[in-house]
């Protein structure tokens, strides 16, 4: 696995609490508006086409399960398993993020328990949740592996963890090393710690679970722009199941 940065748990709070996830898409000035939050969730899912579908499946799988999300930011992925009737925590690093998230799910009158937490020690007794979710936020963490070591530890027996990595063998892992541009961030700004991962990692650091399957997923990141916006959505599936930027994991305890 590789690493980009070194960096304590003080530098990670602080690069995501002044970098609210998906805000960096919107109009800071309408911040918190009714307006920002919809904007927000439609970029995400004009991209993110692979979102939805996994939650209505989950939905399936799961009715009115005990949902986890780690890393929610602003609760834009909660707000829809909320909606699917799950009983939602949310927990995040930084008090932005969860300050959004609470307005957020208080404006559209939505429950949910949302909390600043750690991810490497998660203040959850052991088997609570039927569901753990984190999607693009574990390879951000300083200890991945304890993390994902908590993720199993705080779901019940035969429940799943749902977790996103970033792929090492990707288009846009390539990208990324060949114009010099950090996974997250800004070249003035970047990501303390950004780890990309092979399926053959993923799968030795999820072997403990009972079960796990690793699929790729999801050709470029939303913010290469016009070459997102304008490359022919068929092919950007198809190429996404091959060199994908999204490692998706799906492991049951």
């Amino acid at each position: 696995m590789s690493k980009v940065g070194e960096a304590n748990k003080v530098q990670v709070h602080d690069f995501w609490n002044r970098n609210v996830c998906q805000t960096e898409f919107n109009d800071v000035e309408n911040r918190g508006s009714r307006e920002f939050f919809e904007e927000a969730e439609h970029i995400r899912y004009q991209y993110h086409y692979h979102i939805l579908p996994l939650f209505d499946r989950l939905k399936n799988e799961y009715p009115g399960g005990r949902l986890l999300e780690i890393g929610c930011s602003m609760g834009t992925d909660l707000l829809q398993l909320a909606r699917r009737g799950f009983q939602v925590t949310g927990i995040d690093l930084t008090e932005a993020g969860i300050e959004l998230a609470r307005s957020r799910f208080d404006m559209y009158g939505l429950d949910g328990e949302l909390r600043v937490s750690d991810a490497e020690t998660l203040d959850f007794p052991d088997d609570t949740f039927d569901v753990v979710y984190s999607f693009g936020v574990l390879h951000h963490t300083v200890d991945t592996e304890k993390s994902i070591s908590e993720v199993r530890r705080v779901l019940r027996p035969g429940g799943k963890a749902v977790i996103m990595l970033y792929h090492r063998r990707s288009l846009n892992q390539l990208a990324h090393v060949v114009t010099g541009l950090p996974a997250d961030g800004s070249r003035r700004d970047p990501v303390p710690i950004a780890r990309t991962y092979t399926r053959a990692e993923v799968r030795r650091i999820f072997s403990p679970y009972s079960s796990n399957e690793v699929w790729v997923d999801y050709l470029f990141g939303t913010g290469w722009g016009i070459v997102n916006r304008y490359f022919p959505r068929f092919l950007h599936r198809w190429m996404g199941k091959y060199v994908g930027w999204h490692l998706m994991i799906e492991a049951v305890k």
